[in-house]
């Protein structure tokens, strides 16, 4: 792979790598001029502004594009001054900056790209997508990078070849699919034998209870930009009050939970307006997605045994599934 930065109007950026790219339908080589056309079948796909996309503009991920390009910087380590998605990248992960070095990792669901700019900066050769508009913000923060592709495509519809990436990272994402086991199951075809992943899904709501899946059936049908106006209103005059709660002895984040507004005091924030923006942003991540689908260890204990994983590891954190191992 020859990474190079997807820069918008660089034409060597599109000709560059284009060639590593599949028709999504026939799974044939593209060729590069103003759209991606397959050599095969004649498909076409367009390049928007220099992020080649492979699915329609409005799909059911526009309030994730909505949010991520409202928060393009917002929970950037480059932006907090803080290391929080670098630390949770790697303790999740378990691996080092030494063994992604030079690697191919493919990142399945980038949103504004707070762990792509981690794993660029590992030396990686980065490849990474998102079905939503989140892309933009994506390139705008990260397009610098010479060892980043960005592409916008359906993780059910993949334009890379099978097998070809050495290390698979998808954060926050399945449980936001319409169908998790497929997606699930549809992104290690990219994966090669011996290949490492790690994959977070959110924990069955019968072990993590929160009063947002008593509003979300309404919320997830607002427009997305009426629900953000909603959210910012709301959270300035609740966040106080969780943090009030959650500042309890040992009861703390359970009182916490009481309150329908992400509370992000356990990261070390200390900036009002730092604390303010992420509980916004991950407020409205809540309320807004039109799928949220958790997973029980059961289930993805059997996943990973039907996929033959190997030195699978499905540790709890906080609301989050983690699963790392070994194809």
């Amino acid at each position: 792979m020859t990474p190079s930065s997807p820069v918008p109007g660089n034409t060597d950026f599109q000709t560059d790598w284009h060639d590593t790219l599949c028709c999504i339908h026939c799974g044939c080589s593209l060729r590069a001029g103003r759209k991606l056309c397959c050599t095969r079948c004649g498909a076409t796909y367009p390049i928007d502004n220099g992020v080649p996309r492979f699915v329609a503009k409005d799909n059911y991920a526009a309030g994730f594009g909505y949010q991520w390009n409202q928060h393009r910087l917002t929970q950037l380590d480059s932006h907090s001054g803080m290391p929080i998605s670098r630390d949770r990248l790697m303790s999740a992960s378990g691996w080092s900056v030494a063994e992604l070095h030079g690697k191919n990792v493919l990142e399945c669901g980038s949103g504004a790209g707070r762990f792509t700019e981690v794993l660029c900066e590992t030396g990686a050769s980065v490849t990474s997508f998102d079905i939503s508009s989140a892309v933009h913000a994506n390139v705008a923060s990260n397009g610098h990078f010479p060892n980043l592709r960005l592409v916008q495509a359906s993780i059910y519809e993949l334009p890379f070849k099978k097998e070809s990436f050495d290390f698979l990272v998808c954060f926050g994402v399945l449980q936001h699919t319409p169908d998790v086991e497929k997606a699930f199951k549809t992104i290690f075809q990219y994966l090669r034998p011996g290949g490492r992943f790690c994959i977070d899904v959110y924990a069955a709501i019968v072990a993590y209870t929160h009063p947002r899946h008593l509003l979300r059936p309404l919320t997830r049908r607002i427009p997305p930009a009426r629900l953000y106006t909603v959210v910012e209103k709301v959270v300035p005059r609740l966040l106080p009050l969780s943090m009030m709660l959650s500042a309890v002895p040992a009861a703390g984040p359970y009182l916490a939970r009481l309150v329908p507004v992400a509370n992000h005091r356990y990261l070390g924030l200390r900036n009002k307006n730092t604390l303010r923006n992420w509980s916004v942003l991950d407020t409205f991540d809540w309320f807004a997605p039109r799928y949220e689908t958790p997973q029980t260890r059961r289930r993805l204990e059997r996943w990973t045994t039907e996929l033959h994983l190997r030195d699978v590891s499905i540790e709890r954190r906080r609301g989050l599934y983690v699963i790392r191992g070994t194809k």
